[in-house]
């Protein structure tokens, strides 16, 4: 019976994996439409570029990786999924701060605070004279995450072409890296073929001496040189200085720093006693801006919803209905939204909107995953996990949905169905069958089944598991349909100060791309027992690259791993771009930690 169901699986993942299809969209910057960008299938080859309307087309499987990018422009990266078909691509400058420009209102922060920042900005790097970080630093400092390059190049290929005026190459008699600045002067991308030996010149009429004029400032060691395979898959960010403010720890004659941070060499700190830090105090930020209602007054709302809501009676509501299922026949939202609408005036009229929403969704596990979280915040636990069961029909490699599915069991109290869920995710892991955690998600997954064995440790016969956090605290868990989706979270606490979580390619690409790859799309937080009063949770929206929503949906665990551990789910649309929402509040403990 098991090899049948590991067979099963086996061959779905083969057919999602074979599902080549046409994936189109528009490229911007700044609104404006950019002609010529370079978009390549990393795992095909196939190569696009956009038209002079910004328009391309390209042919992808889901999991494939398209590549964007474009002179004077960030590089971006999108892993396909099953259901892209359009991937709306907006394109920023790539800037070069000049060291006589002073940028206003910039919080100057201490060593501390960089410190502690440094996992979650990739604006930071540690150099051998302290923390740097590019926003406020005094002179140009160009950063590069792990995301942008490749991964087992060496170092003489992560650097060609990175930084304006830095040549790099190898000695092949010695295997050894030598950079240089390029005739003193940081202007121009070296181009043709990079020098062999250290006595090579680098174009004709341009004669240069390697080594000796930039030097490598690796985890705080300074190096004159470094071997080029040396630190192959390690590197995780790579700086450049070549300002004179810059260089003046350095010492004389140097041009130029080649700053590297490896994997094994930046390690995150913790408090006295091993524990994360307090994010909503590291600084001092309280919120002053205004905050709008999400589903309230100053929501941006559709037509057909301002209609529903402004009609006097049901009666007149459903007559607003009828009028517009014309108008937004192929439309899920429009039933999605009709249905939340309903559904505490008449269920039955209610439902017959949810068939019809099903019939336009039934696969789609996007669409699917939004009236699932709907159904889990009004208690239809039956009609939820019918669809959480779809989408894991759809999507069996994806870890959300084993954590779906088996919560679903568990709201059922089915606790031996959700524990096998877990149990076969891990025999998955084992055999190679699924790919294996690198960040956040398998410390969420120790979390989920530590509560199961937890709560229900008596129906599942296994011993009670030492607890890591206290009994009293708040779990809040957010998950979003949309793995595409971008937003920002704000807590803020009772003294009104903050803490922001930033999901976006711009914060975080690398959490974002092992969300791709392993399939997940959540994140939890812990607020404990030490700052009574009211905290209230915001959101921004930053789009999904469709003109599409998001929909977040919030849990809310209380006494959480306790036996007294209570369940709530919140619901919200999110369509406005770059305006903060008030999503909820509550009355609970204290400082956020995100896990």
């Amino acid at each position: 019976m098991k090899a049948t169901i590991i067979t099963g699986i086996f061959l779905l993942f083969i057919n999602l994996s074979h599902g080549q299809k046409t994936i189109q969209g528009k490229i911007t910057n700044m609104g404006s439409p950019l002609k010529d960008v370079h978009i390549t299938n990393l795992s095909s080859g196939d190569n696009a570029a956009s038209d002079r309307e910004g328009m391309y087309e390209i042919m992808a499987k889901p999991k494939e990786e398209l590549l964007f990018t474009y002179i004077g422009m960030d590089t971006i990266s999108v892993i396909v999924e099953d259901v892209t078909k359009i991937l709306n691509i907006q394109m920023k400058m790539r800037v070069e701060e000049l060291e006589e420009v002073t940028v206003s209102k910039k919080v100057l922060k201490g060593q501390k605070e960089l410190e502690l920042e440094y996992d979650s900005n990739p604006n930071i790097i540690k150099s051998a004279y302290g923390y740097l970080n590019k926003e406020t630093s005094g002179y140009s400092l160009r950063i590069i995450a792990e995301d942008e390059f490749e991964k087992a190049a060496n170092l003489d290929f992560l650097l060609t072409g990175r930084f304006a005026g830095i040549s790099a190459g190898c000695d092949l008699l010695t295997d050894m890296l030598y950079a240089s600045m390029r005739g003193g002067t940081s202007t121009g991308i070296l181009l043709g073929p990079l020098p062999t030996t250290k006595s090579s010149s680098i174009t004709k009429g341009n004669p240069m001496a390697i080594g000796g004029d930039v030097v490598f400032d690796v985890d705080g060691m300074i190096l004159n040189s470094i071997s080029c395979g040396a630190l192959r898959g390690n590197v995780r960010r790579i700086a450049f200085i070549s300002s004179l403010a810059g260089l003046a720890r350095y010492g004389r004659g140097i041009k130029g720093v080649v700053v590297i941070n490896t994997k094994t060499g930046t390690i995150t700190p913790k408090d006295e006693g091993g524990a994360p830090y307090d994010q909503a105090r590291l600084r001092n930020n309280y919120l002053t801006e205004d905050v709008v209602d999400a589903e309230g007054l100053g929501a941006s709302l559709p037509s057909y919803l301002k209609e529903l809501k402004a009609s006097e009676s049901t009666v007149a509501a459903k007559t607003v209905f009828e009028k517009n299922s014309a108008k937004y026949a192929n439309h899920p939202f429009f039933y999605l939204d009709s249905y939340r609408y309903f559904y505490d005036k008449d269920k039955a009229y209610a439902d017959t909107i949810f068939d019809i929403y099903i019939g336009l969704t039934e696969n789609h596990p996007v669409l699917l995953k939004a009236m699932a979280y709907v159904l889990e915040s009004q208690g239809r636990q039956e009609k939820a996990h019918s669809l959480y069961k779809q989408v894991y029909k759809l999507r069996p490699e994806y870890a959300q949905s084993f954590i779906d599915m088996a919560n679903s069991y568990r709201d059922l109290d089915k606790p031996e169905s959700a524990a096998s869920l877990y149990a076969r995710h891990s025999y998955l892991l084992e055999e190679g069958l699924l790919p294996k955690d690198s960040m956040e998600l398998a410390a969420i997954m120790q979390r989920e089944v530590d509560n199961l064995f937890d709560l229900d440790n008596g129906s599942l016969k296994i011993k009670k598991r030492k607890k890591d956090f206290d009994e009293r605290s708040t779990r809040l868990v957010f998950d979003w349909n949309d793995s595409e989706a971008e937003f920002d979270l704000q807590f803020v606490n009772p003294e009104n100060q903050y803490f922001e979580w930033k999901h976006t390619m711009d914060e975080m690409p690398d959490r974002i791309r092992s969300e791709k790859e392993l399939g997940y799309a959540m994140a939890d937080f812990l607020l404990d027992n030490e700052l009574l009063g009211k905290w209230k949770i915001n959101a921004t929206y930053h789009g999904n690259k469709q003109v599409t929503p998001t929909y977040i949906k919030a849990t809310i665990y209380r006494n959480y791993g306790s036996k007294l551990q209570s369940k709530e789910v919140k619901v919200f649309k999110l369509g406005m771009k770059g305006v903060n929402q008030q999503l909820f509040d509550l009355r609970i403990p204290s400082e956020v930690v995100h896990n």
